[in-house]
């Protein structure tokens, strides 16, 4: 598989899980005792207006009881109806998805969003501005070099890059 296809595979499918964490950020509401997302009609057709792309996400998960595998599942789902085999060729969204490049891009916006998240709790903000925050954070000399150590290290990011004991 070419690089550049792995690469804008593991861009798309990263963008839908961040949209997808978005939509859980600002969008939960409980409701005895379980919780659902709830997109009010005026901020669904500004998602429509703004990511039409990830609109369907934003249908398929609203004004439904949500848990950590109801999402996944559902993500993966959609994922799989607009990428595998239409924009990307056989196999490319799950070796995306099993990608050390793919764990990574997860684990650092995870970075980014606990070390951004007074702000992003401050006002609901639109996905674009996530988006362009996460990018321009990127930019960054300490993160770009955090990602290099992320690629170099074996395997899991969770994990040390190194065995040694000290």
């Amino acid at each position: 598989m070419a690089t550049d296809t792995l690469t804008h595979a593991v861009a798309d499918i990263a963008e839908v899980f961040m949209f997808e964490q978005w939509l859980r950020h600002y969008f939960v509401v409980e409701k005895e005792g379980k919780l659902h997302i709830e997109i009010p009609h005026d901020d669904l057709k500004e998602i429509y207006a703004k990511e039409e792309h990830l609109g369907g996400l934003a249908d398929m998960l609203n004004n439904a009881e949500i848990t950590y595998e109801k999402c996944q599942a559902t993500v993966c789902a959609f994922v799989g109806a607009r990428y595998d085999g239409s924009k990307y060729g056989p196999e490319v969204i799950s070796r995306s998805l099993d990608s050390k490049a793919f764990k990574i891009e997860m684990y650092v916006f995870g970075v980014w969003m606990k070390g951004h998240e007074q702000f992003l709790d401050a006002q609901r903000l639109p996905f674009s501005e996530w988006r362009e925050m996460y990018a321009g954070w990127n930019t960054m000399n300490e993160v770009k070099e955090y990602r290099k150590k992320l690629m170099a290290g074996g395997g899991n990011p969770n994990e040390p890059a190194t065995k040694s004991v000290h």
